[in-house]
């Protein structure tokens, strides 16, 4: 049987090396995107579809055009700073979006895998030492409660309508070729580049863990196998396990870097999760996946690359 993948979210920088790897492993690949992006890393040779996951007739159009086996929604609003700018469109894209595509999934297809985008986020605060897939999923602020509600609207969708359908509740990814300078390693290397101050939020003491994106993309193709040969757990934690206070992540970009970053303290920015540890000894116990990359080893590379772009 011919596997055919379906994407939202595409251009981004989870998106597009997850279709760079499919397009290795010789997959037939249709996304959904609401415009080009000219430094989005999406590759050609997809079958390219626009629309909004927010519009049902949108969403209706791209599931019976290309009636996928595998569908990947990664669309979201995804920085937590800008949705408590903007909590309405934040939740609405998220929410209706992710409701579009698991209703009309159950519509007018027959996937065999459905992986939904969630978050460390939807968790909410930590409430013992390490996030397990059982932990309460308590978001508060306007991201991390879109995600909650993503994680619940998936599991409906699966225990009432029997979808094939598990949610990824991974840490913060990072990478060559994420444009998106909200995310602090591409921000920090931005304000260097730029002689630009940089805001450090909540004093530095923040605490995240962080994933390259090439070790997120391998643990999405691990999942897949997974679901098509058992689909017996709704949701996996995905984590490299190398967390960092935000000063400790600025002051190794700064080493690597060479000379001082110009940075303001912030400390009463209260409106953000303060420590997330996860615990992913479920994925790696039901797959054969393992993270192999380290901030350590990673991030020379990662900011020789911004410094080269920027």
């Amino acid at each position: 049987m011919e596997e055919r993948y379906a994407i939202t979210g595409a251009t981004g920088l989870l998106g597009s090396s997850l279709i760079r790897k499919l397009k290795s492993d010789g997959k037939s690949i249709s996304v959904l995107i609401r415009d080009e992006n000219s430094k989005s890393q999406l590759i050609g040779d997809i079958t390219k579809f626009y629309g909004d996951i927010s519009n049902r007739h949108d969403v209706d159009y791209f599931i019976q055009r290309t009636n996928p086996t595998h569908f990947i929604h990664l669309a979201a609003q995804t920085q937590a700073y800008e949705s408590l700018k903007y909590p309405y469109s934040t939740f609405y894209n998220n929410i209706v979006g992710t409701l579009n595509i698991l209703d009309s999934l159950k519509d007018f297809n027959e996937c065999k895998v459905i992986i939904v985008a969630s978050s460390d986020k939807a968790y909410g605060s930590l409430m013992l030492d390490k996030y397990t897939e059982l932990h309460p999923l308590n978001g508060i602020y306007p991201y991390d409660a879109s995600k909650s509600m993503t994680d619940i609207i998936s599991n409906s969708y699966r225990q009432t309508y029997k979808l094939p359908v598990v949610t990824t509740r991974a840490c913060n990814i990072y990478g060559e070729g994420d444009y998106n300078y909200q995310r602090i390693i591409p921000g920090i290397i931005r304000a260097s580049k730029k002689d630009e101050k940089f805001t450090i939020r909540n004093g530095g003491n923040d605490y995240r863990e962080y994933i390259h994106v090439d070790d997120l993309v391998n643990s999405y193709i691990e999942i897949i196998k997974f679901i098509e040969k058992e689909n017996s757990i709704p949701s996996f934690n995905i984590t490299s396990r190398d967390g960092r206070t935000t000063m400790e992540l600025f002051n190794m970009i700064q080493a690597i870097i060479g000379k001082p970053i110009s940075h303001d303290l912030i400390y009463n920015s209260s409106l953000e999760i303060k420590k997330q540890v996860m615990d992913d000894s479920l994925l790696r116990s039901k797959t054969n996946w393992i993270s192999k990359r380290t901030l350590t080893e990673s991030l020379p590379e990662v900011v020789k690359w911004y410094l080269q772009k920027i």
